[in-house]
């Protein structure tokens, strides 16, 4: 698969690209963004496609790069930043921005994204009263109503490795339960999940929305380790959401 990648230049981006990098189901990774990314040059899958986001025409670019692609996928995200923001300024960067890609990939003919939110980010996060989940919210909802024909939301909860996560609150976060959603996964997990998916889930998807939070991360991360897929170790059966999406949760 050839596959798109914005936000490759962030902490989870960068782990989502060293997985891909290393996967035989990624043939050819585009990293598009701002800048060049030091880590990936000299990589013989990369091709790094040096753009400005903010243009208007950005969504045009974005098209012409995609096409001919399979898989878009999506980092982007502001970090530990958000608390100095307004809810303005990360709207243009978590949904105008990330809305402009995804559609871009759709009209360069791509169905299938893969997607980085939070724990516990939903299509009703959008009326939160925390700007933070509001946004995300919005964010999720910006590429559903694109109409990917299969999508994989990646909702990590504390991620540890990542120089925006307080070194303090991780020795706490680790006695959360995994099936909480809100305990640690460490970064590089989260990348290999992103890869994993895309090895052994995605030809077998039959709904067009499907979600991974700590637990069945760390599943596919297993699976890709020991070639058993996850469905076969998981014990009990996938758990639906009701949404105006069909949503359902990876095992």
């Amino acid at each position: 698969m050839k596959c798109i990648l914005l936000g490759g230049s962030g902490e989870v981006g960068g782990a989502v690209a060293r997985a891909l990098i290393r996967s035989d189901v990624c043939s050819e990774l585009t990293m598009i963004g701002r800048r060049t990314v030091a880590a990936m040059e000299g990589e013989a899958k990369v091709r790094q496609a040096v753009v400005d986001t903010s243009a208007d025409d950005f969504e045009e670019v974005v098209k012409e790069t995609a096409r001919g692609h399979d898989v878009a996928i999506s980092c982007i995200g502001i970090g530990s930043g958000t608390a100095r923001m307004s809810e303005a300024q990360m709207m243009a960067v978590e949904v105008q921005l990330l809305g402009r890609f995804a559609r871009g990939c759709k009209a360069a003919g791509i169905e299938i994204f893969e997607l980085l939110t939070a724990v516990g980010i939903d299509e009703a996060s959008a009326h939160s009263k925390i700007k933070f989940a509001r946004v995300l919210g919005r964010k999720y909802q910006t590429v559903l109503d694109t109409g990917f024909r299969r999508l994989a939301v990646f909702k990590p909860g504390m991620i540890v490795g990542n120089a925006h996560t307080p070194g303090w609150l991780t020795p706490l976060t680790a006695l959360i339960p995994d099936a909480l959603g809100w305990g640690n996964i460490r970064q590089e997990e989260i990348g290999q999940a992103f890869a994993t998916h895309l090895e052994n889930r995605v030809a077998r998807q039959t709904e067009p929305v499907v979600s991974y939070e700590n637990r069945e991360m760390k599943r596919l991360v297993r699976e890709r380790h020991t070639g058993s897929p996850a469905w076969q170790q998981a014990s009990g059966t996938c758990r639906g959401r009701a949404s105006t999406h069909t949503e359902k949760k990876g095992t």
